[in-house]
């Protein structure tokens, strides 16, 4: 239960409402209910009556009933069903149907000032079910027009008490109320007539439970004003809700007699508390086994509609809610007495809260059956159809659904926005990364693209320029040779051997093209097939020289790596401009360029 909702309950509990006086308790419901119901009245008995609808419509005198449209009618779905009432305007009010009653009673027990002694001490008369026993030592506030005036219960003190007087029961005509003022200064506060209740409040103990004055039947007004602003939360709604918060029910149901004619609903579900059997001292043979913590009691019998009662337990179940059932083979002592009987007739069911200590100022109760009360009459109220039939035996059955394994956790509308917009915050970063990189690899798949492309346009060149060259060089060689002696017949200065082929220059575009090379700043590229043509050269005149391993070679044990070998295997070169070649790994040929990493290039 939140916060707010604890306070609300505190509230009502602690506000004084004995029966005949519920002013207060009436206005702390209808500031609740302000912003929630379509519209509220308090009839001349004091009872609260507040409408929330799915299609509610104030017909004047000077609008014709045939230009009245209901909202389902309008869509074509079903005949629309309405119902009418006057609100305290006059106006008659045009109801969906069907329309459902949610009744609880806002009084409490009490005592009244009877008389004020010469002395300043008050005798009082039960307001309702008092217990004189408990009564003695109590600590109690006397409403007076002035305001709320503390006062004790007092009786001789056990030592003054004759031996045989001791076990028996003061009765209530013999206790009185102390007020810690002079006569004449009570005899102007008070006055006769003047109600008074337990002086005690709300507070909270062990496991989700709590204690107070008037849960009798004050957690049912909380229910009621509860289930109406979730019913205003939800678009289901189908019909006409009215919560109707009596009165005077202590002392007969008589606010819920008047509320029932007035409001003439089609159905009705008054909640109440009941006693719980869980404690030492009671008869559950006699009385059933009702315990708290294990969900409202349903009652069943002949002040119920039997109808409702299915339905009753069909949303228990539908929901996975604990519930009890409960025997009622007479009239109850609940609004649900005159609520049946009202008019024609009314279809009424009762949902009752287990209670312990009942009409004392400790009653006890269990929050978790105030929740799932809540639970359980919201979804019988979304469940009622505008043509549902209450006529025993003659309407059709009601349907249990199967009921889940588990309860499930009412909604916390407002956990739920925060949880959805956190999951909506981190798709929209994820979605930006997702775009971000996305446009990145767009712009290195075009720089790619457009690197190949440049490159195959450069490779067409360098054939056409290396034909053109060729061409070029055999014509010039031709025309050399026919004028000029062999070079191999030319002699050659002592010590000079005969040079080999002048070796291809480090070109970038083998680089681009087949990987770059140490001489390029890139780190030296793992041995793979090569994509050209590889020439093995010897040492008779040419240089020394070795080919790529092949693919997936891998040295043996105790023996070096290929990039050690082909280090070792090289000569000395005369020629300065090759030895500065080989030194930075590059073999030369005769029409292809070979690069080998060595180890002396990765120390480098």
């Amino acid at each position: 239960m939140k916060k707010r909702d604890i306070k609300f309950l505190k509230e009502l509990v602690e506000t004084p409402s004995p029966t005949g006086s519920e002013e207060k308790v009436a206005e702390a419901v209808r500031q609740r209910l302000a912003g929630i119901a379509d519209e509220i009245h308090t009839d001349t008995m004091g009872s609260v009556h507040a409408i929330l609808s799915s299609h509610l419509n104030v017909i004047h005198d000077d609008v014709e009933e045939d230009a009245q449209v209901g909202a389902f009618e309008d869509s074509g779905e079903y005949e629309y069903a309405e119902e009418e009432t006057v609100d305290v305007s006059g106006n008659v009010v045009e109801m969906a149907s069907p329309v459902f009653m949610l009744a609880a009673h806002m009084d409490e027990i009490g005592l009244m000032v009877r008389y004020i002694s010469d002395d300043g001490f008050l005798s009082v008369s039960a307001i309702g079910g008092v217990d004189a026993a408990i009564l003695p030592g109590m600590r109690v506030d006397v409403h007076t027009q002035e305001g709320t005036l503390r006062g004790i219960v007092g009786r001789k003190p056990i030592h003054l008490i004759d031996a045989d007087d001791r076990k028996a029961v003061t009765p209530l005509d013999s206790l009185v109320i102390d007020m810690g003022l002079p006569a004449y200064k009570v005899k102007q506060k008070v006055r006769v007539g003047d109600p008074i209740t337990f002086g005690v409040g709300f507070e909270r103990f062990g496991r989700d439970m709590a204690v107070s004055k008037s849960f009798d039947d004050k957690s049912g007004v909380f229910i009621a004003c509860e289930v109406m602003e979730r019913l205003a939360e939800t678009d289901q709604m189908q019909g006409t809700y009215i919560a109707a918060i009596t009165t005077q029910e202590e002392i007969g149901t008589r606010g819920a007699t008047t509320s029932a004619y007035s409001v003439n609903p089609d159905v009705a579900v008054a909640f109440d508390v009941t006693h719980a059997t869980d404690y030492p001292g009671i008869d559950r043979t006699k009385y059933g086994d009702i315990r708290l913590g294990k969900g409202p009691v349903i009652a069943k019998g002949p002040n119920i509609n039997p109808l409702v009662f299915e339905r009753l337990v069909a949303a228990a179940e539908a929901e996975g809610i604990p519930y009890q059932l409960e025997a009622e083979p007479g009239v109850t002592g609940t609004d649900a007495r005159a609520i049946q009987i009202s008019q024609s007739g009314v279809p009424t069911g009762l949902v009752s809260i287990p209670l312990r200590y009942m009409h004392t100022p400790n009653e006890t109760v269990c929050l978790k059956d105030i929740d799932d009360t809540i639970r359980l009459l919201t979804r019988f109220a979304l469940d009622l159809e505008y043509d549902a039939s209450f006529v025993p035996g003659i309407s059709p059955e009601v349907e249990h659904p199967h009921a889940p394994g588990k309860p499930k956790k009412p909604v916390d509308p407002e956990r739920e926005l925060k949880k959805m917009a956190e999951k909506i915050e981190k798709l929209s970063a994820r979605l930006a990364e997702l775009e971000d990189e996305n446009s990145q690899m767009s712009t290195v798949q075009r720089a790619q693209i457009e690197l190949f492309e440049k490159m195959r346009r450069e490779e067409a060149q360098d054939e056409l320029d290396g034909e053109e060259v060729e061409e070029d060089a055999f014509s010039e060689g031709e025309e050399a040779s026919e004028g000029a002696p062999d070079a191999a017949e030319q002699p050659l200065p002592a010590g000079q051997a005969q040079p080999g082929p002048r070796p291809q220059m480090n070109n970038p575009r083998y680089a681009q093209a087949y990987g770059p090379t140490p001489g390029y700043g890139m780190p030296p590229q793992p041995y793979a097939d090569a994509p050209f043509e590889r020439q093995q050269y010897m040492r008779a005149g040419e240089f020394a020289g070795q080919g790529m391993p092949p693919q997936g070679w891998m040295p043996q044990p105790g023996q070096q790596p290929m990039g050690q070998q082909l280090a070792s295997q090289r000569p000395n070169f005369a020629n300065p401009t090759a030895a500065e070649e080989a030194a930075q790994g590059i073999i030369p040929g005769k029409d292809t360029l070979t690069i080998i990493p060595t180890d002396m290039d990765e120390d480098e």
